[in-house]
């Protein structure tokens, strides 16, 4: 937008795209400016505008940012490089009552030639990616035709290399021989291979051989009944004898008195007694019973 006397001023959504960062970003960079004594010219309604010292002011800020600063580092920085380096453009005062008398002929022309200046801003600022992109494509087919000559070169080098073509018999009888001798590789390898496979045969033959065969399931079936019956076997010889044995024991030892005359036999005692025997001896009958 242009005012009556000249100044050319952008909106917030104008500014944030022309330095393509977003409207809360721009806000924040605003917000560090004016922290550090910045002055933004404001709206009735309080929002900011910007002119052109604002947009370069902010480009500076931007700068340090992306070159890693923080926010309040790069903010405070860019304010030392505006007071010293680019002086600041007080805010324009408001028209006078006389601008209002200024004939129409004089406003239309005067808003023609702010309209002009900010549509040559506009291209201009639009011109710069392309103008940019031009000269990056530049350099690219300035490398592109460095690589082009380079390449020509070695191609050159490498045909110096090569040698002559050779005869086209004397080539053919080379290839002859080439194939001959691959020929000859490939039986050779052929060989190997099938003497390989004989050897793993011949060693799988052995090892069938170390390998015992399998057990048979009725077999076995029988083995464990037999090995079942002979335990409980000696389980029962076993306690038949510690009960004879028990039964040997002084009365003292086996019974136990019940109120003043009856008594009765201990049998928790027998119990341990017999298990104990049992204990004992188990081991010693089943390896003489599996020894016979």
């Amino acid at each position: 937008m242009v005012n009556l006397d000249l100044e050319l001023v952008y909106s917030p959504k104008q500014v944030h795209e022309h330095l393509r960062v977003s409207d809360s970003s721009l806000r924040k960079y605003a917000m560090a400016l004016e922290a550090r004594g910045y002055k933004f010219r404001k709206e009735e309604n309080g929002n900011r505008i910007f002119s052109q010292n604002d947009i370069e002011t902010f480009e500076i800020l931007k700068q340090r940012l992306d070159a890693g600063q923080s926010m309040k580092t790069a903010a405070s920085s860019t304010m030392n490089h505006v007071r010293k380096n680019v002086p600041r453009t007080l805010p324009v005062p408001a028209a006078p009552p006389a601008v209002a008398e200024r004939s129409s002929d004089v406003i239309k022309q005067k808003f023609e030639e702010g309209f002009a200046v900010m549509l040559e801003e506009r291209i201009n600022t639009a011109m710069k990616p392309l103008i940019a992109g031009v000269s990056q494509l530049s350099d690219l087919v300035l490398d592109l035709t460095n690589q082009n000559k380079q390449l020509l070169s070695q191609n050159q080098e490498l045909r110096l290399m090569i040698p002559a073509p050779r005869d086209m018999e004397e080539e053919q009888r080379l290839q002859r021989e080439i194939v001959e001798e691959v020929k000859v590789l490939h039986e050779g390898q052929q060989k190997l291979e099938l003497q390989h496979y004989e050897e793993l045969k011949r060693q799988n033959e052995e090892i069938q051989k170390l390998i015992p065969p399998a057990p048979d399931p009725e077999k076995e079936r029988s083995e464990r009944t037999n090995e079942y019956l002979t335990i409980r076997r000696i389980n029962l010889a076993l306690e038949k004898e510690a009960h004879i044995l028990w039964s040997q024991k002084p009365e003292q030892e086996r019974v136990r008195r019940i109120g003043m005359f009856k008594k009765e036999e201990n049998t928790d005692k027998r119990d341990r007694f017999i298990k104990t025997y049992i204990d004992d001896y188990f081991e010693e009958r089943l390896r003489s019973e599996f020894a016979q």
